[in-house]
């Protein structure tokens, strides 16, 4: 995405009707923010389902492979069910 393109997606307001799970998934792979840090910062924290820092969006190949290990577990969870999950 180029930056004129993040700006636009910004101004477009994009985020306000997404779930945080939405905008991890789009956001998170993007190289370019196109929303506030705060909102996209919060929304990351709830997908993760832990406090996330400002200083490791520098290292976003991590939270990707976080991000992926929960994906990944709930989509087991979902096809086992929960009492299979012990």
């Amino acid at each position: 995405m180029t930056r004129e393109e993040a700006m636009a997606m910004y101004k477009s307001r994009w985020y306000e009707n997404k779930t945080a799970q939405e905008i991890v998934e789009f956001q998170l792979y993007e190289d370019r923010i196109c929303m506030p840090l705060p909102l996209y910062q919060k929304a990351v924290e709830e997908v993760l389902r832990r406090p996330v820092y400002t200083h490791e969006f520098a290292n976003l190949d991590r939270l990707i492979a976080e991000y992926e290990e929960i994906k990944n577990a709930d989509r087991c969870l979902e096809i086992q069910g929960p009492e299979l999950a012990l």
